[in-house]
């Protein structure tokens, strides 16, 4: 703020500083990528999807908390798009398409720092997280469908959606 003026952006930013949260990951938003897609990643940055463990959290009675993928583990954030054999797969294939080297992670955070931390172009390194979030998106797709349809998503095409969904 200039000596004897008001500026209501200084104003606004002062507000922010106090009295926002601060966060140790910016909100990201990737012109490539729709909307929705920029929307979901940053409710699985901030933890707000409505997985079932989520949902019990929050109150909701929910018949079975485990992940209606693999059925083995409480199905949350982490597990569903780190953990789970099907975001593994998808993980070392998109390692394998772009030749990067394999760094299994167990969070978003983790993911971040990982992904902080290669050596690419910004062009390529903005496509290839726009390829992360295309594959988190079609991961919670393909298991809203195993929840929610009649007809059951086919995970042999999983990979393949991804990629042709990556560069439309």
């Amino acid at each position: 703020m200039e000596k004897g003026f008001f500026c209501v952006k200084d104003a606004r930013n002062l507000i922010d500083e106090t009295f926002l949260p601060k966060e140790p990951i910016a909100t990201r938003w990737l012109k490539i990528v729709p909307i929705k897609v920029n929307i979901f990643a940053w409710k699985l940055h901030h933890d707000r999807l409505p997985t079932r463990a989520n949902l019990v959290r929050r109150g909701v009675h929910v018949h079975d908390s485990f992940c209606p993928v693999c059925e083995t583990d409480i199905e949350e954030a982490s597990h569903l798009f780190f953990c789970c054999d099907i975001s593994k797969d998808v993980t070392r294939l998109i390692y394998r398409w772009w030749n990067i080297s394999w760094m299994q992670v167990g969070t978003y955070k983790e993911w971040f720092v990982w992904f902080n931390s290669i050596r690419l172009s910004t062009k390529l390194k903005s496509l290839l997280e726009g390829v992360f979030l295309v594959a988190w998106w079609s991961i919670w797709s393909f298991r809203n469908k195993l929840i929610f349809s009649a007809k059951k998503p086919r995970r042999n095409v999983l990979f393949d959606d991804i990629v042709t969904c990556s560069f439309i």
